[in-house]
């Protein structure tokens, strides 16, 4: 078998290994989602944010905010289940390069976010009556981009951490913080100094307002720029994935 075969092969198992998992992968979110479109519609009645209804804002953002913790928590979970229960001497064995390791891993975590976000459209969108989206491209690359960069940033937390304890420290510390100062419930412009500032310093805010524009067509700052922040720090994610998948899997 080819070094290709074997990252694809790795790619299917964890595919395969989610779909078993139905409802942890697709209930909670959609419950999440309908929990939060209902609570944010109710409060903001017929509130609009630059032309555009506020459950069709807030909708968009839960999308990515959808495609951020599946991509993320998915390879974080199966790498630190498989040093448990010992099978990641598999993957030490395997004939395989440490980058393609991760990538596996990763694309295994943007399948499952797609998924997700499919599935939750499919049986949300009757919230959100007339919705549609503005820019496909510029959607279906924040969602292919959303979904390799936090599936390689949960390839790094899942290679160094040891147990599921670390990985709710992070889930609570880290990955909830930065999605709630993303502006997915909220305008950033709206915020009074320096939060706004922050906001716009947050990474994820970039994945948030490039997957808004693509949907909706709304954005709080250029969409090019939100871009180049995501190739920039996908790129600076990769290597970090590469030396530490290196230093794990290799040894």
């Amino acid at each position: 078998m080819t070094a290709i075969t074997y990252m694809w092969a790795l790619y299917a198992r964890e595919v395969k290994r989610f779909q078993k998992l139905w409802l942890d992968t697709v209930a909670t979110p959609i419950m999440s989602t309908v929990l939060y479109l209902t609570i944010f519609g109710v409060i903001a009645g017929g509130r609009a944010v630059s032309g555009t209804t506020y459950s069709a804002f807030v909708y968009a953002g839960l999308l990515g905010m959808m495609m951020v913790n599946s991509s993320f928590s998915n390879p974080t979970f199966a790498l630190i289940l498989s040093k448990n229960v010992g099978t990641i001497i598999d993957i030490q064995l395997a004939p395989i390069a440490p980058w393609r390791v991760g990538i596996a891993y990763a694309l295994a975590g943007f399948t499952r976010g797609v998924y997700t976000v499919v599935i939750a459209s499919l049986l949300t969108i009757w919230f959100i009556p007339g919705i549609s989206i503005q820019h496909p491209l510029t959607f279906l690359i924040a969602l292919l981009l959303t979904g390799l960069e936090f599936g390689m940033l949960g390839v790094i937390f899942g290679l160094i951490m040891k147990n599921f304890e670390s990985l709710t420290l992070v889930m609570t510390f880290v990955m909830q913080p930065m999605i709630f100062l993303a502006g997915v419930f909220y305008p950033i412009s709206t915020l009074p100094a320096p939060w706004n500032t922050l906001s716009q310093l947050n990474p994820l805010h970039h994945n948030i307002n490039l997957l808004r524009y693509g949907m909706i067509g709304y954005t709080d700052i250029s969409p090019l720029i939100s871009l180049g922040v995501i190739v920039g720090i996908s790129l600076i994610l990769f290597t970090i994935m590469n030396q530490v998948a290196s230093k794990s899997l290799k040894q």
